[in-house]
């Protein structure tokens, strides 16, 4: 039976590909063609639509434009379009069919010769390497080694811009005449040196978050060559990091820290501040009459807060969790969480009386824009079933495992879906309240360790008021690039008569970088039939 959907729909697209293509092809029009069809009189249709059509020298409208009552005979045609040469050309009708022209107007274009020249008095040992930005030329072509470029553009004023790192942006206006060519000369200046634009990737992190999660990524753009000393200061104003920069070359500049001495000691939680003195490379007439360069000093604080872990969790049933048991942790402000998945299995639905063979697709997020605030959302589609359905959940956490080795959380979820397109390891169509607790285990066996447990009320829709009671158990392993959690869920409808639903399984998050690859599998037991499933699925994190 899947076999031969995916082979009907696959003969579908192929029947409805063609159509497609043939139903946008009169609005393509990659050369003049004249051709004749059934009917009487003529057709213009014109790239770019909107061409003045003249015949016999009288305005008759304007393209795409047919006449049917023009009689047998010979016609002067001349289509006019502002900024596009003129087209001419004769057309014979007869009384026994219809002309159909189509006609590609020529752009009038002519040609900018650039030269780029260092301003009068620019010191000769500045590099100099521009390049050409004009947003008018798709692919700037490269100047060449005498700094010179023809650039072919659309007639009318245009715009020429030129970049080099430790030069002023340059630009000069040209007028383009079509088929003619014009000179135009840009002079640049040495750039005063600068740094604009400091940010800090992360204003709070773990040093012991694996990867770029446990970093700070110190950015800044500078506007010229120049050396600077980088320096890190705790709370006392002593240094505990120091490095000196290599000479800046481009000008995008960043700096990772991952929270360690020079040493590679973790630091203690705190705030540092991030201390950054820089100056131009050499001497230039940007500095003051003393000989000495201007010295600029940049400020900008972190915090190295050992409470905040970050870490993949499973988005299966629209809650950030384990398979089937929400979990109390949330994200760090900023940070998210998105994968893409896909599971195979005998998949024993709600309500179903036997098991479903299915391969659904996940796409699943979550984000946390308020301090302990975590949003998450799940879109799957089930070809097998044809069906699809999404869902979301807000989380807030009030006990973080601070001071008590315990976590709390609470929210809310809700799943539309059609009849069959729910995903399958969620409860279903409906609106569920959740509130998972865990015990937090710090330093064993190299990790740390969650037991969670986790009460639903969960009201399936349409069906009634009454709500299905459901409870989810797990537990979490989390160390450096990798944790692995096992989940259960037991669900209790009490608007049938049926027994308990349980449903089971293990999962396995790598995540050594921000990419993070998981492994799932796991059985499930509805009306006394068993199910499995497996799967895998990618992702990011940060």
């Amino acid at each position: 039976m899947l076999r031969q959907k995916i082979i009907t729909t696959a003969l579908a697209l192929l029947l409805v590909f063609p159509s497609l293509l043939a139903a946008r092809a009169p609005n393509i029009i990659t050369e003049d063609n004249f051709i004749q069809a059934e009917g009487r009189g003529l057709t213009i249709q014109s790239d770019p639509p909107g061409v003045r059509v003249f015949i016999n020298g009288i305005e008759r409208g304007i393209t795409p434009v047919g006449f049917e009552n023009m009689g047998a005979g010979e016609y002067q045609i001349r289509l006019v379009k502002d900024g596009y040469n003129d087209k001419r050309f004769n057309v014979t009708l007869s009384n026994t069919g219809r002309l159909v022209v189509l006609i590609k107007m020529e752009e009038e274009r002519g040609f900018a010769m650039l030269s780029v020249y260092r301003a009068e008095g620019s010191p000769a040992y500045l590099p100099f390497n521009p390049q050409i930005t004009s947003r008018e030329q798709n692919e700037p072509p490269p100047l060449s080694h005498e700094y010179k470029a023809v650039l072919n553009f659309a007639a009318g004023v245009r715009t020429i811009r030129v970049r080099a790192f430790g030069w002023e942006d340059a630009a000069a206006d040209v007028l383009i005449r079509n088929n003619e060519t014009t000179a135009v000369d840009i002079y640049m200046r040495p750039a005063v040196f600068s740094i604009d634009n400091v940010s800090l990737s992360r204003n709070r992190f773990n040093p012991f978050n694996t990867g770029h999660l446990g970093i700070t990524d110190f950015r800044f753009d500078v506007s010229a060559p120049g050396t600077a000393s980088f320096r890190i200061l705790n709370a006392a104003g002593a240094a505990v990091f120091e490095r000196q920069l290599d000479v800046f070359d481009t000008w995008y500049q960043s700096i990772l820290w991952n929270g360690r001495d020079s040493a590679g000691r973790a630091l203690p939680e705190g705030v540092y501040t991030i201390l950054m003195e820089a100056s131009a490379f050499q001497l230039t007439q940007n500095d003051d009459d003393s000989g000495t360069p201007r010295i600029i000093t940049i400020r900008i604080e972190t915090e190295i807060d050992y409470s905040v872990n970050i870490f993949p969790l499973s988005l299966d049933s629209g809650i950030s969790g384990l398979s089937f048991t929400p979990l109390p942790h949330t994200l760090p402000l900023g940070s998210f969480q998105f994968n893409a998945g896909v599971l195979a299995g005998n998949f024993i639905l709600h309500g179903a009386q036997k098991e479903v063979f299915d391969i659904p697709f996940k796409l699943g997020m979550s984000v946390t824009p308020v301090n302990h605030l975590e949003l998450t959302t799940i879109f799957n589609i089930n070809p097998y079933r044809e069906d699809w359905g999404i869902t979301g959940s807000v989380k807030y956490n009030f006990l973080r495992g601070d001071g008590i080795p315990l976590a709390f959380a609470a929210g809310v979820s809700y799943t539309w879906a059609g009849n069959e397109g729910a995903f399958p390891l969620s409860p279903g169509r409906g609106v569920g309240f959740f509130a998972p607790l865990s015990l937090e285990l710090t330093n064993t066996l190299g990790g740390s360790f969650s037991l969670a447990l986790c009460p639903i009320l969960f009201w399936r829709g349409p069906e009634g008021l009454i709500p299905a009671l459901m409870l989810g158990t797990g537990i979490l392993y989390r160390a450096a690039w990798l944790n692995a959690g096992l989940s259960a869920r037991l669900e209790y409808d009490l608007t049938e008569n049926t027994d308990p639903s349980l449903l089971a399984g293990a999962q396995i998050h790598f995540y050594p970088l921000s990419f993070v690859f998981s492994l799932q599998g796991g059985v499930m037991s509805r009306n006394n039939i068993l199910g499995w499933y497996g799967g895998i699925t990618i992702g990011f994190i940060y």
